[in-house]
């Protein structure tokens, strides 16, 4: 077999004669000079030859007889056109008859890529096809996943906490804690959504609350924190319902609610505008049930500006569980009071109100709420005690990185005016006045450190206590 140098001399040598055209070669490894060149050149200005991707002509390397082929089927085009374009009968004779002993060599290699081709083409249209059909899976298949996201929603947050409590009399304690939360939502249908929650914590507590670090490595409790549904009809417009286990919907601060309280039973809110209605029928024992009723307004005759009223019940079967179980310890960590009346229903009253505006740059919140239990007596000093107020100022926001925010809180919550076992325990709850600070800065994305100080005084009792808590938080 003759290589590609050998070749293209020949054929060159043959074309070049009825052509005074001049050319070049462009391949690297035909320099100028080489022997080959003129052939070469000319063969690959008229489109003849070809060369590698790298820009090489590879003249030593054999040709193979489909190349040659190849080489022979451009030629035969290129004098056809010659004939059509000079009007002649039919090219020279001996041009003809090299040109028709070269055709009939050939034939089968003319007909192998023939097929060849056309089998290119056939494979290129399936390939096209193929694609065509994968693209559409793939869009599908993103479609199914946006769709899972949509539906399928997780969120959690864990809490580092440095905390020190102390009291003026009794022990001194400074230890590392944690909070872990992890939950989601999922979409069931447009209008049904199921949503569950995982927290730190034992057995029996109301909030998702802080293991402490200093059980030798063992297993932490991590238990149900949240399980429930929450159906938005479409065609009740503004109108939402819960049922289950989940955190309370309507506007509550720590004085009556902690912000972590995970409620049971049913609860509806209802929206028109800037309006809102909640109704929440709890289950807290066997044989009771808490009423909480609450109306008020967002954005009410100025923008800002926030009122809500309450109004609390628990029937006699429900409020004498929770009094046998506070004075016997049931209630974990929320043994807040020392003077239990014997009343039959527990019926309080409470305003909450807020405004949120700018002082030049700088945001700001004011809020407060007040609480009377209405079943309250005044028969001495103790036991009259039935009232509750608290109130916070706020400066600044958290939105970004390298936000901060300060605020300062004085609360005050006489026996047996707030259920002490759902209020914030960190303030004391029931029997208590407080007033603290936080001041809290947005390290990076959904990450804060926060610094608080409590200072907390026992109302009945001549003592106090001051507590310091130092967060890093983050949302996941």
């Amino acid at each position: 077999m003759l290589n590609r140098f050998v070749i293209a001399s020949l054929i060159g040598l043959m074309t070049m004669m009825a052509s005074e055209t001049a050319a070049f070669a462009s391949f690297t490894d035909v320099p100028r000079g080489h022997w080959a060149y003129d052939a070469v050149s000319y063969l690959e200005s008229e489109g003849l030859v070809t060369g590698y991707p790298d820009g090489t002509f590879r003249g030593d390397k054999q040709l193979t007889r489909y190349e040659f082929a190849m080489v022979v089927s451009r030629l035969y085009d290129q004098f056809l056109e010659m004939v059509d374009n000079s009007g002649a009968s039919a090219p020279p004779i001996d041009t003809q008859a090299i040109m028709t002993m070269l055709m009939s060599e050939f034939e089968s290699e003319f007909d192998d890529l023939r097929a060849l081709i056309v089998g290119n083409i056939e494979r290129i249209e399936n390939l096209e096809t193929t694609s065509g059909q994968t693209t559409t899976a793939v869009n599908q298949l993103t479609g199914r996943i946006d769709a899972m996201d949509s539906r399928f929603k997780p969120f959690g947050d864990l809490r580092l906490r440095f905390e020190g409590k102390y009291p003026d009399t009794g022990l001194q304690t400074q230890r590392p804690r944690y909070r872990l939360r992890w939950g989601f939502t999922s979409a069931i249908t447009p209008e049904l959504t199921f949503g569950a929650r995982f927290a730190s914590g034992e057995e029996g507590g109301i909030t998702s609350t802080n293991e402490t670090i200093d059980d030798a490595f063992g297993f932490d409790v991590f238990t149900i924190d949240r399980a429930y549904l929450q159906y938005k009809p479409a065609s009740v417009h503004g109108f939402t319902l819960w049922g289950g286990k989940f955190s309370p919907p309507w506007v509550n601060t720590p004085l009556v609610w902690d912000s972590d309280a995970m409620v049971e039973g049913l609860a509806q809110h209802y929206k028109s505008d800037n309006f809102n209605f909640y109704l929440g029928e709890l289950i807290p024992s066997k044989e009771g049930y808490y009423l909480v009723a609450q109306a008020g307004a967002d954005d009410l005759f100025v923008d800002g500006l926030r009122a809500y009223v309450t109004y609390h019940y628990i029937n006699d079967k429900c409020w004498q569980w929770i009094q046998a179980d506070m004075e016997s310890g049931k209630l974990r960590n929320r043994m807040r009071f020392d003077v239990l009346n014997d009343m039959d229903d527990y019926r309080a009253f409470e305003v909450y109100g807020s405004y949120t505006g700018n002082a030049g740059d700088m945001p700001f919140t004011i809020e407060g709420n007040y609480l009377k239990n209405l079943e309250g007596t005044a028969e001495d000093a103790e036991s009259g005690w039935q009232q509750a107020a608290w109130a916070q100022l706020s400066i600044g926001n958290m939105r970004n990185p390298g936000d901060w925010k300060l605020s300062a809180e004085w609360g005050k919550a006489q026996a047996n005016s707030v259920l002490s076992w759902l209020t914030d325990a960190d303030r004391g709850s029931g029997d208590h006045e407080w007033w603290g600070t936080n001041w809290s800065y947005r390290l990076m994305k959904n990450t804060d450190f926060s610094v608080t100080y409590l200072s907390i005084d026992r109302i009945s009792k001549d003592s106090s206590e001051d507590i310091i808590q130092v967060d890093i938080s983050t949302k996941f």
